[in-house]
């Protein structure tokens, strides 16, 4: 297909960034009967996110009900703030929104999964990294030799931080075999799995609402011999 070659040359060029499945790579040779994309929510994200976030909250509303010296209003203050970053920290950088890109070809399905996280995140985390970087080159002009050890160890995270980019995975599911089909209709999501697990042949499929039958369908006809079992609520579903 056209954007074989587009792939190959990402993975060439920004490999550490990219995960190939064999399946995708087979896959991706056959021509798509249609795709889709869509952005997709993970399971209690927010509420996960709030208690990550509360955890600090609460150390600072110890603070202030049991400490009434100034230093104890300042400790209250930063914690507080701290839990606010913490509750954002989590939900758009270590728990966001995954992006599915699929396609659906006569021989199985491929998709790529990416974490959506705002470029604005990576802005300010580069932001930081450049001024992790200014840190470490003036505490060792403040400080001495003694500091290259700290400054070396800020210079490497520093670096790590300017050059984050997300990490987009491949994953691919050849129409084979025998196994489960969970399905979650309120979700339109599909989880497909082979039994026994033998040739890595497993896909998460999310579709919009118009899309679902249409490509719950497709892969019903395509897996004949798998069991489809109805899930009752988005926790049974596990997603």
């Amino acid at each position: 297909m056209s954007d074989t070659t587009e792939h190959n040359q990402s993975a060439e060029t920004d490999g550490a960034n990219h995960y190939y499945s064999e399946q995708y790579l087979e896959l991706q040779k056959e021509p798509v009967l249609y795709e889709w994309q869509i952005d997709h929510a993970p399971r209690a994200a927010w509420s996960s996110s709030l208690l990550m976030g509360a955890v600090p909250g609460v150390i600072g509303l110890g603070f202030f009900f049991f400490d009434d010296s100034h230093v104890a209003g300042q400790l209250t203050l930063f914690f507080l703030i701290f839990g606010v970053i913490s509750v954002f920290y989590s939900r758009y950088l270590t728990d966001p929104n995954q992006l599915y890109h699929y396609r659906m070809t006569a021989k199985g399905i491929y998709y790529t999964q990416q974490d959506k996280i705002p470029e604005m995140a990576y802005t300010i985390a580069r932001g930081i990294g450049g001024l992790l970087i200014v840190g470490s080159i003036i505490a060792v002009g403040l400080v001495g030799p003694l500091a290259l050890a700290g400054a070396g160890a800020g210079a490497f995270l520093a670096f790590k931080i300017t050059n984050m980019k997300p990490r987009i995975r491949h994953y691919g599911c050849i129409f084979k075999g025998s196994g489960e089909m969970s399905v979650f209709g309120k979700l339109c999501g599909i989880e497909i799995m082979e039994i026994p697990y033998s040739g890595g042949e497993y896909a998460l499929v999310f579709s919009q609402p118009e899309e679902y039958q249409r490509v719950l369908g497709d892969i019903t006809r395509a897996l004949p011999s798998y069991k489809v079992i109805e899930a009752a609520t988005r926790k049974e579903f596990g997603y």
